[in-house]
This record gives C-alpha cells, structure tokens and sequence, in this order.
C-alpha cells in the first residue's frame, strides 16, 4: 500500500473494493488480535465483547477522515421566480472539504443548518443541470456526471426551492 496514487486508480475502477478491503482487513485484525503476556484465549472469555464495543466506538469516532477527500465550493444561486423577499445571504466560508462518501441529503442538512433556512426551503443538487438524487455520494457524482472541464467541484444554494450546483475536483 505504499503506492497511494495506483491504489486510489484501481478503487476508482473497481466499485466496491475499498469496501471489501476494509471489512478483509478488519477481519484479519479481529482474528489475530496479539495476546497479552502470551496468554491464551480462555481466560478473556468476557474480553472479546468488550473489544467489540471499543472496536465500533473507535470506528464511529472516524468521521471517514481516513477516505479519500473532496473539495466544494459553495456559490449562493437565487432562484428569480420567487416573490418577496430573500433570506438566504451567502456563507461566510465558501469552500468545504469533505469524504467522498458524504451524501447530497448530507450536503443539504449541512446547507439548511448554516444558511438557518426554514423548514419550509427546500435544496436541490444539480451536476449539469441535473437534480442529483438526496442518497448520491460525491464520489458517485464525480465519477458519473461531472464532466472534465477544469472546473472546480461547485455547490450552489437558493431560497424556496433553492438550487444547489455541484462540479468537482478531487484533492489528496
């Protein structure tokens, strides 16, 4: 695995195998956990539930840090067709680094809770005019509908029903 760049290719090729190689490597450790003290395993028998729990602890505490990274910038688009006045104002931060697993419905909360828009707003995704459906990753969107135009990955956001735009690069 020292090889990051040709590893990154070939999960790109081959769906799923990031997956697969986690759950092996998981696996593998949960199988040869080292012994303490060279002792065998019938003493600990209560041990291994314990682990298990500190095992799924550890991995929610992750926050997918470890996956591959993706950059959006996040552009205010206000939709003219509506009347009255405009709530949403801009972010004060414009880009956002996140996991390419991150979700469009994620992107969307994310939104609604930094604009502080009310319920009744409603964000949309799109990738070249297309609404991105709220169960799309960013990763699925990159490899399936954004084109490469070298342009960065954009996130645009609107009031009512509000418009969220997204184009992208990845970065390491």
């Amino acid at each position: 695995r020292l090889d990051n760049t040709l590893e990154e290719i070939i999960f790109k090729l081959v769906p799923g195998l990031r997956e697969q190689e986690l759950q092996r490597e998981i696996e593998f450790w949960k199988k040869n956990k080292p012994q303490e003290n060279g002792q065998d395993e019938s003493p600990k028998a209560d041990k291994p539930k314990v682990d298990e729990e500190c095992d799924e602890n550890e991995e929610d505490k992750d926050y997918h840090r470890s996956d591959p990274q993706i950059a959006i910038c996040l552009d205010c688009l206000r939709n003219n067709g509506q009347s009255g006045d405009n709530v949403v104002k801009g972010l004060m931060k414009k880009f956002i680094r996140c996991s390419t697993r991150v979700t469009v419905g994620t992107i969307k909360k994310f939104l609604s809770l930094k604009l502080k828009l009310p319920s009744s707003y409603e964000l949309d995704v799109l990738c070249n005019g297309e609404i991105m459906g709220k169960d799309h990753t960013m990763e699925f969107i990159y490899m399936t509908r954004w084109r490469l135009r070298g342009e960065n990955f954009r996130c645009q956001n609107c009031s009512s029903s509000q418009v969220c735009s997204q184009d992208g690069t990845f970065y390491q």
